[in-house]
């Protein structure tokens, strides 16, 4: 009988525990109720970030990630095109919780961080302007927390 309770909860979604699992697609953890309900909650906590272009040039951008609770950058983007890829560089300062919980959703057992939420903010405001298509990532962690204070060092 154990065994087949323990069937049982696997079909069941991670959040409400009541409902038959449908999504996401592939990886079924959520009932649809609940996943509409997480993707709403991440949704929201991405419009707390906000890129502001930089810098403008013909194959290549430099955009500022400011988030609503601290008033100084909190990273920048880097996005370069060579014709075929596109290849972005994602400056992390250390004046903003990158690794902590974006969002608590109580029983949720995959929350996300800020960092993995700004991923998801990149590819809809940086990666898709730029036509979408192929495209390379790489994320850094600076020691300084602003430009100004680096003085030509990563």
């Amino acid at each position: 009988m154990a065994p087949r309770k323990s069937n049982i909860a696997k079909t069941k979604c991670a959040l409400c525990e009541a409902k038959e699992i449908s999504e996401p697609r592939g990886e079924e953890r959520y009932c649809r109720d609940c996943w509409e309900k997480k993707i709403a909650v991440e949704e929201i906590v991405a419009r707390e970030f906000a890129l502001k272009r930089y810098i403008r040039a013909h194959s290549a951008e430099k955009y500022l990630i400011y988030h609503s609770t601290i008033k100084r950058p909190c990273g920048q983007i880097l996005v370069v095109d060579d014709g075929y890829d596109l290849f972005l560089s994602v400056i992390l300062y250390p004046n903003f919780g990158w690794d902590e919980p974006a969002y608590h959703l109580e029983g949720d057992p995959e929350g996300r961080t800020f960092a993995e939420i700004l991923v998801d903010v990149v590819a809809t405001e940086v990666i898709e302007p730029w036509g979408g298509g192929k495209w390379h990532l790489e994320i850094f962690r600076s020691l300084n927390p602003e430009p100004e204070d680096w003085n030509g060092e990563m």
